[in-house]
């Protein structure tokens, strides 16, 4: 195994111990207002924790499983952060045949490594919480493009660019 993969799975792991103590953290809320009879606002938070999770659900129907590991540890870096994640991609992107064509093992430890710039390249600065990082793959005629944009207030602060091969 890799030191990419391995550290990817180190990684999960501990994505899991955050996503669990985040779901632990949602039921508390809705069931405190609940509790409290205001079932509006319960509903209403659900709503806001539902969407914090499209990113993680976008990611996971991209057939390429390396390339969904890698988007995850990169949404979950970004989210300790405090920045948010919107990610968008082709449609092709869902199918293992543009994968099949596209991808090879050797090529996860320059994504890997490119998407942890992209996050040490990120200010230490409390001013980024609750900034917005855009993700945009991009199919090219042999492999794919990543494209990674970070905004705070609506103001584009870092673009950085990355293609395979």
């Amino acid at each position: 195994m890799s030191t990419v993969y391995r550290d990817l799975l180190q990684q999960q792991l501990d994505n899991f111990s955050v996503q669990r103590h985040d779901f632990l953290n949602y039921f508390q809320v809705i069931k405190g207002y609940i509790q409290l009879n205001m079932p509006e606002k319960a509903l209403e938070y659900m709503d806001e924790a539902l969407l914090e999770l499209l990113p993680q659900q976008n990611i996971s129907r991209i057939a390429e499983k390396t390339i969904v590991a890698i988007l995850l540890n990169l949404y979950f870096r970004l989210h300790k952060l405090g920045i948010g994640m919107e990610i968008k991609y082709p449609e092709e992107m869902k199918n293992e045949e543009f994968w099949t064509a596209r991808w090879q093992a050797e090529y996860a430890d320059s994504f890997y490594g490119y998407t942890m710039e992209c996050v040490e390249s990120i200010p230490q600065d409390p001013d980024f919480l609750d900034s917005l990082a855009e993700i945009v793959l991009s199919s090219t005629e042999q492999g794919f493009s990543f494209e990674f944009k970070l905004y705070r207030e609506q103001e584009q602060i870092k673009q950085k660019s990355f293609a395979i091969p």
